[in-house]
């Protein structure tokens, strides 16, 4: 078959991106601590030989800086190949088949969570969902309602959603079940890097994320839990201390353990950094009528503003910008090419057709005031060039 080649339409200046939720651009130091690993391929860490015992190293090494910064064990770090992964195997390795209790979630999980949990549901397990309230936040009283009743043998919980980058009351959650009897999860592929995640205080038994996300290399990724598996996701090999088969990506895994490393020591200046941009973004966003932000009165990650303009199509909204030079998505890159309104937003209840205009942009280091002041007046443009009789009604 042949296929015809797209030639991309950009702007002639370099494109601001703004698009760090879908993956955020490796850390200059990552990039330098990966070099010698690409440049000299390692042995196999599973080799005896010293090539194999340095190679060997250098993943246990990574693996003490994921530690670190998750203020874990190293020996619960468990490498994949990211966070979808690590999600997968959480639910699919770890639920007990031999337990009627039921497996509980939320409808505002990753569609990493979501699908895996559709797949265990064919297979006979009792999935139950929690609620969104309005805010974008796990409804408490009705998970507390919904959990006294369920006695679930896993619980999985996002820590901060991708779309909104509203944090979710994981604690809150975590006393309303019995914590000797359920294993609690939580996806923290947002979070990790973004938010201080100290696992020797908080009341999780797991989690999920992956490198990319915290300027990283793309395609690696941990799980962090105590527990073996009940069931292996990938077998064929005793890596990874019998949880995860087949040779480690020991390039990538230098790469996440040195990402680790730098959030570790950046995490103040990351936060502050970012949340100045998206407030200034929000501030003057606040000027345009009609506009709305999802999730504002929440607590959410420091980067994360999802939005809408009335009257104008998220996709059309994204392809004028995209012309103009800015890169930005719609929410969930593993679901970029669904036009039905995001699940979060209807789980939120949000009109159809104001959830149909929604567009997120998710700021990184790379990001700058100038970048914000940029984007929010081609948005103001956009909006100046409706029909009047659009904007008076948006006013």
């Amino acid at each position: 078959m042949i296929y015809a080649r797209i030639t991309p339409v950009y702007s002639s200046k370099m494109p601001v991106y703004l698009d760090h939720n879908a993956t955020s651009p490796m850390h200059p130091e990552v990039v330098e601590a990966m070099m010698p690993f690409l440049q000299h391929p390692p042995a196999n860490p599973s080799s005896l030989h010293s090539n194999g015992r340095m190679a060997r190293s250098a993943v246990e090494t990574a693996r003490d800086q994921v530690a670190g910064l998750l203020h874990c064990p190293a020996a619960d770090v468990v490498f994949t190949s990211g966070g979808t992964e690590a999600n997968n195997l959480l639910l699919k390795g770890y639920v007990d088949r031999h337990d009627p209790r039921p497996v509980v979630s939320s409808e505002i999980e990753h569609p990493s969570v979501l699908q895996p949990l559709q797949q265990l549901q064919a297979e006979g397990f009792d999935v139950r969902l929690l609620k969104s309230d309005p805010s974008g936040q796990i409804d408490l009283p009705a998970a507390k309602a919904l959990l006294a009743v369920a006695n679930p043998q896993l619980l999985s919980i996002i820590y901060a959603n991708n779309e909104t980058g509203v944090i979710q009351p994981v604690e809150a959650i975590a006393t309303m079940v019995d914590r000797d009897a359920c294993l609690l999860h939580s996806d923290a592929t947002q979070a990790v890097g973004k938010l201080d995640i100290d696992l020797s205080q908080l009341d999780l038994d797991a989690i999920s994320f992956s490198a990319h996300k915290l300027r990283g290399p793309q395609g690696v990724g941990a799980l962090v839990v105590k527990r073996k598996p009940r069931n292996l996701l990938i077998s064929g090999g005793d890596q990874e201390n019998r949880r995860r088969g087949g040779t480690e990506n020991v390039v990538g895994i230098v790469g996440l353990g040195k990402a680790a490393e730098l959030a570790g020591l950046e995490m103040d200046q990351r936060r502050h950094y970012l949340a100045q941009l998206r407030d200034v973004f929000e501030a003057r966003l606040a000027s345009i009528p009609g506009s709305v932000v999802f999730g504002q009165q929440s607590p959410r990650l420091p980067n994360t503003t999802y939005f809408a303009l009335p009257y104008y199509h998220g996709e059309t909204l994204l392809m004028e910008l995209d012309r103009a030079g800015f890169a930005l998505s719609s929410g969930s890159a593993c679901h970029s090419m669904v036009t039905e309104p995001s699940h979060v937003l209807t789980a939120m209840a949000i009109d159809d057709s104001l959830a149909l205009n929604a567009i997120r942009v998710s700021f990184g280091m790379s990001n700058s005031l100038q970048d914000v002041e940029a984007l929010f007046t081609k948005l103001q443009d956009l909006v100046n060039k409706l029909p009047a009789v659009m904007r008076q009604a948006a006013g």
